[in-house]
């Protein structure tokens, strides 16, 4: 009995299996800003936050058995600059890894900008040099909100009478909530115009036990590190086209058909070509749906969207399938997004802005200066 048991289970996971096999279609994602008229772009160094004076006197206490504590914040008059400094790290580090644009690093950038001191046109400077955008990235705002407070701790001791005494000990325990706002501009060199401004803005809490004796919190810069860090993926989404997987799995072979059983077994093994070719002949000579539904998705897979499409309208047109009609709209909005991708790719969809600046006043005006 058990090895009957045994054969039908083995039976069962392999039809599971056949009908469980996924395909993947690989296609790009367009970025939200188009940027394929300004690959040529030069980056300036993040503008630092100036809004900030540390407090000089001691981190809040929540309650009255913590108010005695005197602990220095810890955000300093350097946090600012440092966490600037690892912003601008981030974002040359991020946008180089994409391969998609090629850069003006932010020493150079900046001497370029320092230039419109002295009375250069920014703008004009840059694209003299073969740019066609600039990236200005600032800190708009940053904050710390910190608290100590006491958590009390039940003791007992006995004296020599044998008597219980309880007395009442504190320890005490900090939160510290680090909040930014980070903007990133994208300025056409040519027009000396704003293409694009995006915002990117978090905040995080850390709470711990305080070692009173250091006398001062651990350092804010760490959650501003973290937030930095956080913001890399978006922001390459919002700039930079990027590649994505579609998976969905074969139509299950039913109603049965003997005759593709092969192209179920040589899709499993990785064969989507052999597959694709069963499958389409089962279409054409029996109409049968799992095998007009599945050559669809192994010739999308391929990168025929057209092909795709086309047959998927034929089956729609026989069969009133809910998985054939939301595969069409699937590799519908596939080819779209490919398409728009691949325009940004090769620049032929930016829609550059015409028309001229306002010199420097921009640049200040984007900077804080």
């Amino acid at each position: 009995m058990r090895r009957v048991s045994a054969a039908l289970l083995a039976a069962m996971l392999v039809l599971l299996s056949s009908c469980a096999t996924s395909v993947s279609l690989r296609y790009m994602q367009p970025s939200v800003v188009d940027m394929g008229g300004y690959r040529n772009l030069a980056v300036a160094s993040v503008v630092p936050y100036n809004g900030f004076i540390p407090s000089t006197g001691w981190v809040r206490a929540a309650d009255i058995h913590a108010s005695g504590l005197r602990i220095h914040s810890g955000y300093s008059y350097s946090t600012a600059a440092s966490v600037a400094s690892y912003a601008t790290d981030q974002l040359y580090t991020a946008l180089s890894s994409t391969g998609f644009f090629n850069l003006l690093p932010p020493g150079e950038t900046d001497r370029v900008i320092a230039g419109g001191g002295i009375g250069d046109d920014i703008s004009s400077m840059l694209h003299s040099l073969g740019y066609d955008a600039v990236l200005i990235p600032r800190i708009r705002m940053m904050s710390v909100d910190e608290t100590v407070y006491s958590v009390p701790r039940e003791e007992w001791w006995v004296d020599e009478d044998g008597v219980r005494h309880r007395i009442i000990e504190f320890d005490y325990r900090y939160t510290q909530t680090a909040s930014i706002e980070y903007v990133l501009t994208v300025i056409d060199t040519s027009t000396g115009r704003i293409v694009s401004q995006r915002t990117f803005a978090d905040s995080e809490t850390r709470k711990g036990y305080l070692d009173s004796a250091w006398m001062r919190l651990d350092d804010a810069s760490y959650l501003f590190r973290r937030m930095i860090r956080s913001f890399s993926d978006g922001i390459i989404m919002q700039y930079v086209p990027t590649e994505r997987t579609y998976s969905t799995s074969l139509m299950a072979n039913k109603p049965k058909n003997e005759s593709v059983e092969a192209a179920y077994e040589a899709a499993s093994d990785g064969n989507l070509a052999a597959a694709r070719e069963i499958f389409l002949s089962s279409w054409q000579s029996q109409g049968h749906l799992p095998s007009g539904y599945n050559a669809a998705l192994l010739m999308a897979a391929d990168g025929d969207y057209d092909g795709s499409l086309s047959l998927l309208s034929s089956i729609n047109e026989r069969f009133d399938s809910l998985e054939a009609r939301s595969l069409y709209r699937d590799i519908q909005t596939i080819r779209t997004r490919n398409e728009v991708a691949m325009g940004q790719v090769s620049g032929e969809s930016s829609a550059i802005p015409v028309g001229s600046g306002n010199g420097n006043e921009v640049y200040r005006l984007v900077m804080g200066l």
